[in-house]
């Protein structure tokens, strides 16, 4: 009996095993999306509505930004779509000197992108001079809560190889990671928060973090960068 029952049961585990593979293996791919398709800036513009005028290009799969043109004004993109909560996967790389960064809940209407949302830092952290000459704190560099504090720690790869990161955004809940370090965690408008904005430069930028729902953009710094595989999934 137990050996017949063995022979009735095997098949049907077998079965549902497949059928709860096949579904989990469809769940994963339905639910990524990819920002860039590695041939166009489809899915993208400039923010708001600047002529994105060649500065930003699909070259060799990747997402590339060529650096400060003169006489050209500062291009930043966006997404043409906007996204609340997510899970948003992106590799970047770097030249020496490299300030950039990407921001999410964008809004359009102030001059700048990071007026309204916060930003995941990439940045030369040893070799990025700012306008005085001066190198920039902790705070400002790669994977940190971006002007607030310091990474957990400097999880970067040497200039010109491939960094891979992430932003986890669920309600008020950030999360950075840079090569599969968690670098930043923070939640907004919390007490904690608050206090630290107000004691920041985002204190002169009534909108920011405020709008809860919003493009991803890609900062243009002046300085070449390249992205690909950015993928994300909203929560």
């Amino acid at each position: 009996m137990k050996k017949l029952l063995h022979l009735i049961l095997c098949p049907v585990v077998l079965l549902l095993w497949g059928c709860s593979n096949a579904s989990n293996s469809e769940l994963a791919s339905d639910d990524w999306t990819s920002l860039f398709d590695g041939k166009s800036l489809s899915g993208w513009r400039g923010y708001n509505g600047i002529d994105i005028q060649g500065a930003w290009q699909a070259v060799d799969g990747t997402l590339y930004f060529d650096g400060k043109k003169e006489g050209r004004p500062q291009i930043n993109i966006i997404t043409e779509k906007q996204f609340d909560d997510f899970d948003f996967h992106f590799d970047w790389k770097i030249e020496n000197g490299t300030n950039s960064g990407v921001m999410f809940h964008v809004a359009e209407g102030p001059s700048k992108p990071y007026h309204t949302g916060p930003e995941y830092q990439i940045l030369d952290n040893l070799g990025f001079r700012n306008g005085k000459g001066d190198p920039v704190a902790p705070p400002n560099y790669t994977g940190a809560h971006y002007a607030v504090e310091p990474a957990f720690e400097d999880a970067t790869k040497p200039i010109g190889e491939w960094n891979a990161s992430r932003i986890f955004v669920d309600g008020n809940h950030v999360e950075y990671w840079l090569n599969g370090v968690k670098t930043a965690e923070y939640e907004m408008h919390s007490p904690e928060w608050n206090e630290q904005i107000a004691n920041a430069k985002f204190k002169n930028w009534e909108l920011y973090a405020t709008t809860g729902k919003g493009h991803i953009s890609l900062q243009d710094h002046g300085h070449r960068i390249w992205f690909r595989n950015l993928k994300i999934k909203e929560l």
